[in-house]
């Protein structure tokens, strides 16, 4: 990005994909706190590396994942998630997926939220997670099994 400042760089980052690595994030946590908190300490982080940092968008979500696994394993099982704006958290469809979701492990909840979220192929995901493309399409098809598996429990209950 030639003559950008450090911050310009992280702005531009941020102001490109903000959206929608903040719902991936969401979908990761199940949380809108808790995924803002992610997201603010990946960027906080980068900010600090400046140039030692050649990807900022890559690192940001590598890191923001990495983050919100940690909050999540350091959260006590009896808070229960709240919206980051303060009104009453998701009901209906949208808080019955995000609880489909949480009964997945991380790592096919990170795939399932970076792919159908973020938008990025299984070798993207591979890339941002550590891991082989066919891991993540591995984990992808485990997800896809569990959710079709849970909805046919919800649908026959």
């Amino acid at each position: 990005m030639g003559d950008m400042s450090d911050q310009d760089r992280v702005e531009t980052v941020y102001r490109s994909m903000h959206p929608r690595l903040w719902r991936s994030l969401l979908s990761y946590t199940g949380d809108a706190e808790l995924a803002s908190d992610a997201e603010a300490e990946a960027f906080a982080q980068v900010l600090r590396r400046g140039e030692a940092v050649d990807d900022v968008a890559a690192w940001v979500w590598r890191s923001a994942f990495r983050i919100a696994s940690g909050l999540l394993a350091a959260r006590s099982p009896s808070n229960d998630p709240q919206p980051v704006d303060g009104s009453t958290p998701p009901t209906g469809s949208v808080a019955e997926f995000l609880g489909m979701l949480a009964d997945l492990s991380p790592q096919q909840r990170a795939c399932v939220a970076l792919r159908y979220v973020g938008e990025y192929t299984s070798p993207e995901i591979g890339e941002l997670l550590g891991t082989s493309a066919g891991t993540v399409r591995v984990q992808l098809h485990r997800a896809h099994v569990s959710l079709r598996n849970t909805i046919m429990e919800a649908e026959h209950a």
